[in-house]
């Protein structure tokens, strides 16, 4: 027997089935439009979330650099090329510093040197807004932005001159003045972390003439070749160079990656909600197909008596989902791009990486991602409907009405009855059913989760978790960490200015010094334990800690006595305030006291090198005040003990509170002070308000328009159910209304049906949902912990209105489709 090669002819009947359900091909359509419109913005808003968090940290640390090695000889530099860990070496050296004239305000300026790769591979990706080109010639300088503007050049154009003055790093006081050409400006993001200090860039031809190499005042700057553990790497560095523990070189790592930060939980949220968004399209897909396979069953049937396989007739079904895929995943994705740079800015302003700029990524691994994702809840859609068509006999097509009917014998007399009746067709089929109820259950249940984290997110509650005060002014170089030397530019003429202005209540200055704390086991011992366990490393010994006392370093910080005064109102002991205000005792910020003994005495070394002593008095919640530190817990003492430790205490922030009207107008004046004098950042409660707003806002328009794609898909779903049983029971309601069942009465039992349906979902939406929302909450406040738990109650009466009424509007309108036709007309459709 020779086989024929029926490919084509299949290929005819599922163009031709294909066209004659118009109706459920645009249902479809929709569905898998919708599917991946939504896997697609899923994608592109974590992709581009990644980006720009990567780009948001390389533009503030304003290097793609690794790690620099100081002082680099031209041996080292040779070897550093050598290295197969070792992708890119650039060279980088500073020549002079310039004088700050008096209108600049405070600023601490040098020259500085990038050789090529420094400059094309480093330093440049983390610019934006360049203008011109590196400096070439030895009178030419480049200068960011910001620098221009505080030098009062607003429009600055690339061959304009410009005046310095400067003076050798090792001679501050050998001056020289000179006119330099501007070769280029660029916007960069160094000083949002480093406060006024910055460089200007100048040629090679500059530092030749000056003297200076990268032996004297530079670095190597590298980028490690695939490496996953930069500390690590660096490390290996330090060995191969064979570089003393406590020399005069050194391998820093760029701030950036000294931490272990991971965005393993945010990639765990993207699966979840991408699995979320593929059952909902799968319910919807399946729902529509297995339907439409019911419906036509018998004209599968018919197919298999003239010798059609149950593989043909598979390749039929599966064909016909591949052919609507190839219409709705290209309109999903196109619709998703169009939004992409709406929705994603709008999606990462809430995560906070929108100050540097947002890279919105179109990257194909999303579009492949989300055709494979679509493609893929498509394909497991149709899978059983195909396995329906292409299993079932003749015989059986002809005489198939949906559902597997048990006849069984149900004594009393309710059987009659139109609700029973109702009942009994809601679940005739319990499969589909419960398709309706999960895809209702599901977008109903999204739409209240949503509504209740944005209700649960209250500003007064927020004020009261994480802002004490009206405003904070910071000072921006108080994090030695990452990069350059503290900067007095809060002091206490500037507290006195701040007391003058009207509507000013209270200032209250925070003072930190960085100390080096003397081990003790006996105190510090269950510290040390805990603070290994809680950031995943490897806890020192006590012979390392005798060995390099400068591992165990905090700060101590100092604080207003009214500070502790407010605290003791929530204290069943008190912490003695005479005693703290005069130096005898001093606090721990600690979320766990009992890894402390109190009135143990601790001993500790200022930078100056003055030894001091004091008894451990009391605890105050953990960060308070103060968020930096070390190995060694942060030591709180009073302003006035920190008055005679150190002449000149470093104020590190400084708190504000004030009259409520006034608040704007004070905001404004602070802004002015900072802006004079450079350096500080002013927060306030009034700007942190509108914040709050807009990320309300943003979350519930993101999450609305999700919870509001799921209900849709859950109504198609639910209307596809009602309009399809009513065709495929087109012959049953036809007998039924033949033996005296008036059209009044069908309608009654199918609006009965509906509300069934809508009875059954909203039941499962105020148990099961309402668990399942308060446990999103719940997980929520895990990271926002400010947040306080309210019930939606005018959303939920909302969600379970529109329920009820479309649950009672559709039936309706499917009957009015269906009765158009004569009882005749109906039961002679029966025979053919």
């Amino acid at each position: 027997m020779f086989p024929n090669n029926n490919r084509h002819v299949i290929r005819k009947l599922t163009g031709r089935t294909l066209k004659a359900n118009r109706t459920r091909n645009w249902i479809v359509i929709l569905a898998i439009s919708l599917t991946t419109f939504l896997i697609t913005s899923v994608f592109s808003i974590g992709m581009s979330y990644l980006k720009s968090y990567d780009l948001q940290q390389i533009r503030v640390m304003g290097t793609t650099a690794h790690a620099a090695l100081t002082l680099a000889t031209e041996e080292q530099v040779s070897k550093l090329h050598e290295l197969a860990y070792i992708d890119m070496v650039g060279l980088q050296a500073a020549a002079e510093q310039v004088v700050i004239p008096e209108q600049w305000g405070n600023l601490a300026l040098q020259l500085f040197w990038y050789d090529e790769t420094e400059w094309e591979k480093h330093r440049r990706p983390a610019l934006t807004h360049l203008v011109g080109e590196y400096p070439q010639e030895e009178n030419e300088v480049m200068i960011a932005s910001w620098l221009l503007e505080r030098m009062g050049i607003t429009d600055p154009k690339p061959g304009m001159e410009i005046e310095l003055t400067t003076t050798s790093l090792n001679d501050k006081l050998l001056e020289e003045t000179g006119r330099f050409t501007l070769s280029g400006y660029y916007t960069e993001y160094m000083n949002v972390r480093s406060g006024n200090q910055g460089i200007i860039l100048v040629s090679k031809a500059y530092i030749d003439r000056k003297g200076i190499s990268v032996e004297k005042s530079g670095s190597a700057t590298v980028y490690y070749k695939k490496v996953k553990d930069i500390e690590e790497a660096s490390a290996r560095l330090r060995a191969d160079l064979q570089l003393e523990e406590d020399g005069r070189q050194k391998v820093k790592t760029v701030p950036l990656y000294q931490s272990n930060d991971s965005n393993i939980g945010l990639m765990l949220g993207f699966a979840a909600l991408i699995s979320f968004i593929m059952l909902s399209g799968y319910l919807l897909i399946y729902n529509v197909l297995y339907i439409s396979v019911s419906k036509d069953i018998r004209y599968y049937g018919l197919l298999k008596t003239i010798g059609t396989t149950p593989r043909q007739i598979r390749r039929i079904v599966m064909g016909q989902a591949l052919l609507l895929s190839a219409i709705g995943i290209p309109i999903g994705i196109v619709v998703s791009t169009m939004i992409s740079y709406v929705l994603v800015p709008m999606a990462l302003g809430i995560y906070s990486v929108s100050s540097t700029g947002v890279a919105v990524s179109f990257s194909p691994w999303i579009y492949a991602g989300a055709i494979a994702f679509s493609l893929l809840t498509t394909w497991v859609s149709c899978i059983k409907p195909a396995r329906l068509a292409g299993g079932i006999s003749p015989i059986e097509a002809v005489r198939y009405t949906g559902a597997t009917i048990k006849r069984k014998y149900r004594p009393g007399h309710s059987g009659g009855r139109l609700t029973a009746m109702a009942v009994r067709n809601i679940f005739r089929d319990r499969k589909r059913a419960l398709l309706v109820f999960l895809s209702l259950f599901m977008g109903i249940t999204t739409f209240m989760a949503v509504n209740t984290i944005q209700m649960s997110l209250d500003f007064d509650h927020f004020v009261e978790s994480y802002i004490d005060y009206d405003f904070e002014l910071h000072n921006s170089t108080a994090n030695t960490l990452a990069g350059g030397e503290r900067k007095p530019y809060l002091n206490e003429p500037l507290l006195e200015e701040i007391r003058g202005i009207p509507g000013v209540t209270d200032v209250r200055a925070v003072t930190s010094e960085p100390i080096e704390v003397t081990y003790d086991e006996a105190i510090f011992n269950k510290h040390i334990e805990a603070f290994a366990k809680e950031f995943d490393i490897t806890a020192p010994t006590e012979e390392e800690l005798e060995q390099y006392p400068g591992m165990f370093w905090s700060y101590a910080v100092g604080i207003d006595s009214r500070d502790v005064e407010e605290i003791n109102q929530e204290l069943d002991i008190p912490i003695d305030i005479a005693a703290f205000e005069q130096g005898k005792i001093a606090l721990i910020a600690a979320n766990r006291p009992e890894l402390y003994e109190l009135n143990s005495k601790i001993s500790f070394r200022l930078e100056s090198g003055k030894h001091s002593e004091i008894v451990l008095g009391g605890f105050l919640p953990r960060n308070y005040q103060f968020n930096r530190g070390s190995l060694a817990p942060n030591i709180y003492i009073s302003a006035q003990a920190m008055a005679k430790l150190v002449d000149e205490p470093f104020i590190d922030h400084v708190n504000i509170q004030s009259e409520d009207e006034l608040a704007e107008v004070i905001l404004n004046e602070l802004k002015d002070m900072a802006n004079a004098i450079g350096g500080i950042t002013v927060e306030s409660k009034i700007e942190a308000e509108e914040g709050f707003a807009s990320m309300k806002l943003m979350l519930y328009i993101l999450g609305g328009g999700l919870s509001l794609i799921l209900a849709l898909i859950g109504i198609l779903n639910f209307l596809n159910v009602m309009f399809t049983g009513v065709t495929v029971r087109r012959q049953e309601l036809a007998i039924m209304e033949s033996i005296g069942m008036t059209q009044r009465q069908l309608l009654k039992m199918l609006v009965f049906e509906g509300l069934g349906y809508a009875i059954i979902s909203s039941v499962l939406v105020l148990t099961l949902g309402n668990l399942i929302t308060y446990g999103v909450f719940k997980l929520f406040q895990s990271q926002a912990d400010y947040a306080v738990f309210i019930y939606p109650a005018v959303p939920m009466v909302i969600a379970l209105v529109s329920i009820f009424a479309v649950c009672l509007i559709i039936p309706a309108a499917a009957f009015k489709s269906f009765s158009k036709e004569s009882v005749t007309q109906r039961l002679r459709s029966m025979e053919g």
